[in-house]
């Protein structure tokens, strides 16, 4: 057996295999203990604002342009799963007032280190054609399958941590990104700020305007007015909508992957046809509304879960009188202390969603 045919070979029948029972069991992790891992976030993010306060107050640190949550893929050999955070002012790497500290991600990277131990065993029957170089190789490529852990682990707390008394405190730049990936490659918003009000004409014309070629995503349209607005087959994954006022707005057919509508109002508004996986309605006003013919698909291919692993969020929305018949792949929702009066959701899901008693009674199950 040659080199590439060996290698072909332990790949399929060896690393593969293994990769996909380590990511299984990581799965499950995220989901049986979201909470303390937020928490955990929560308390490494609250210490990187005091740290960036300190330097504020000392004259060493300007506005806060970009906060950046990085994984370095070489220290991952060597078994050290820290990602890199650092506060840069609106000059982003052309900064160098050094503010980092680090955020301790062994929790999703741990099964790297029994995998190399696993992976260097079975290499051997390969009589020398696998060599550790080759080993390391496959661990390295397979770091973004364990990101996707930790992004979207801090795109359900950046909620929270952004209401911190800590954060508030900093001094920002007109706009703020906080953000994750590759240390100094690519990487992508999980939070922006603007310090200077958008003007909701403004928006609600670039939001009409967008197509598949210039979609509309990634952007802050926190605590904007923008009732009846009418979209159809629009890609605003990713936006952030919090705070708005959306009453009887129709969002048909459109791509709302990973979006946020935390407080918002959306009142007898639609999303009927849509794509919602990984959409955050906590803590909103959905009274009326229809989510009939809506999908929260998740993306299962060759390793990646994302989007698909924040699950659709509802907690301590209201949802009275709200449409979910014909919803496709709900499976993953979440309705913790939200108001379900009278809201007409199909049988299947009874024995999905956890749900206690009153919302039970509450909901018309429909066939």
């Amino acid at each position: 057996m040659d080199k590439q045919a060996a290698l072909h070979h332990f790949k399929e029948h060896h690393f593969t295999p293994l990769l996909k029972l380590q990511l299984d069991t990581l799965e499950n992790k995220f989901q049986r203990c979201q909470d303390q891992l937020i928490s955990d976030f929560n308390n490494s993010f609250r210490n990187l604002c005091m740290h960036i306060l300190s330097m504020q107050q000392q004259g060493q640190k300007h506005p806060i342009g970009y906060i950046h949550y990085s994984f370095l893929r070489t220290q991952m050999l060597e078994q050290s799963y820290l990602y890199m955070v650092e506060a840069y002012s609106a000059e982003w790497y052309e900064d160098d007032s050094d503010c980092k500290l680090t955020y301790d991600a062994s929790w999703a990277y741990a099964a790297m280190s029994t995998m190399l131990e696993t992976l260097e065993q079975e290499r051997k029957i390969y009589m020398g054609t696998i060599t550790s170089v080759d080993v390391e190789r496959l661990l390295l490529e397979s770091v973004p399958f364990f990101h996707q852990f930790v992004n979207s682990l801090l795109r359900l707390g950046m909620a929270e941590v952004v209401q911190m008394p800590e954060y508030l405190a900093i001094h920002k730049a007109d706009r703020l990104a906080i953000r994750t990936g590759e240390y100094r490659d690519i990487s992508e918003n999980l939070y922006v700020e603007d310090q200077v009000a958008l003007l909701a004409d403004d928006v609600r014309e670039q939001l009409m305007q967008s197509n598949e070629e210039e979609p509309f995503v990634y952007e802050n349209l926190k605590r904007l007015s923008l009732p009846h607005l009418h979209l159809m087959q629009k890609d605003l994954r990713y936006n952030d909508f919090s705070h708005s006022d959306l009453r009887e707005s129709q969002f048909h057919t459109c791509i709302l992957i990973g979006s946020i509508w935390q407080r918002a109002n959306l009142e007898g508004s639609s999303f009927q046809g849509c794509l919602l996986t990984d959409t955050d309605f906590r803590y909103s006003y959905l009274k009326g509304v229809n989510f009939s013919g809506a999908s929260g698909q998740a993306y299962r291919e060759h390793g990646l879960r994302v989007p698909g692993l924040c699950g659709l969020r509802f907690e301590h929305a209201n949802l009275d009188e709200a449409d979910f018949t014909n919803v496709h792949s709900f499976e993953h929702a979440h309705f913790e202390g939200a108001s379900m009066q009278g809201t007409l959701v199909p049988r299947k899901y009874q024995q999905h969603w956890k749900l206690n008693e009153t919302q039970r009674q509450s909901i018309v199950w429909t066939e």
